[in-house]
């Protein structure tokens, strides 16, 4: 019994060893590879473009979807980035040892975040002037303001020079300690 243990361990010990890494995932994030990179709505190359990574950049992995790594930004909504311009990575978040980056960081969130619903508002108002709702556009009200709430916030990310799995720590921080 023990000897049969052994003996399927070892299986599956050289089957592990001889799939590629490619096929197995080395951490819950990637890292992007190249120098600019579309990040996209859906997984495909006519797919909108959200924001662009820069190389180093890390995301938290969520899944694949044929050659694509499927993300999540900061919106609720799913992205993508191709599999040839990113590879799996691990990663541990570091945040701003300073308070006052963090403060600053967390501001800087919350106006990106005003921003993507003041032109979301303005490009598809929900109400006429009237204040009738206008059928159809909080779908498409809510669609824009996520892709700018992603695309925007990553340009905040870039210009504090932090990685986007922080976004979390920093927004939960905000709250807590009310800045």
């Amino acid at each position: 019994m023990l000897y049969d243990r052994f003996l399927l361990a070892l299986i599956v010990f050289g089957i592990l060893v001889a799939i590629p890494s490619a096929v197995l995932p080395q951490g819950r994030y990637i890292r992007i590879t190249a120098s600019r990179v579309n990040i996209r709505a859906d997984p495909s190359t006519s797919s909108v473009i959200v924001a662009k990574a820069r190389k180093d950049d890390v995301f938290e992995l969520h899944g694949m979807e044929a050659a694509w790594y499927k993300i999540r930004l900061f919106s609720v909504k799913w992205r993508y980035i191709h599999k040839s311009l990113a590879e799996p990575d691990f990663y541990v978040a570091s945040i701003p040892d300073r308070s006052s980056i963090r403060r600053g960081l967390f501001r800087a969130l919350l106006q990106a975040e005003n921003r993507a619903e003041a032109k979301a508002d303005q490009r598809y108002p929900l109400e006429d002037r009237s204040g009738r709702p206008i059928p159809g556009n909080m779908k498409r009200n809510m669609d824009y303001m996520r892709l700018l709430d992603d695309r925007y916030k990553l340009e905040v990310i870039h210009k504090f020079n932090v990685q986007p799995p922080i976004h979390d720590i920093i927004i939960s921080q905000g709250v807590r300690y009310n800045w």
